[in-house]
């Protein structure tokens, strides 16, 4: 029983995020949509998304365009589920892609000057 306590918070903890960066995405483009709403349409449309991926895999002519036609089902998905249009859904994809690469240089940066690295004395690196 615990474990399943753990995989419904740590579920709710990834919705969380992946909506906190798709809501950055979508103010940006001034739409106002919840947090946790942007959160479970991202959830559901990666599950769409990765479902049109297997079913396109299965089929020899068109595992080549697979990739293609998944992320084309994910922003139909979020089309549907936020209510935008196919540009503006691809313009939020875009913008949460750029924000949480931000984010994730920032917290690379902070790491690599704040926190000691092992062995950088016997390389001669001092900070």
């Amino acid at each position: 029983m615990p474990g399943f306590l753990g995989l419904g918070i740590s579920l709710l903890i990834s919705v969380f995020i992946s909506g906190f960066f798709l809501w950055i995405g979508l103010k940006v483009i001034r739409k106002d949509r919840g947090l946790m709403e942007a959160g479970f349409a991202n959830l559901a449309a990666g599950i769409f998304a990765i479902t049109v991926l297997y079913a396109c895999a299965l089929v020899p002519l068109l595992i080549m365009f697979a990739p293609l036609l998944a992320f084309l089902a994910y922003l139909y998905a979020l089309k549907r589920l936020l209510k935008i249009t196919m540009v503006e859904a691809f313009a939020v994809s875009v913008i949460a892609s750029l924000v949480f690469t931000a984010v994730m240089f920032l917290i690379a940066g902070i790491y690599l000057f704040t926190i000691p690295q092992p062995y950088s004395h016997v390389l001669g690196i001092r900070f």
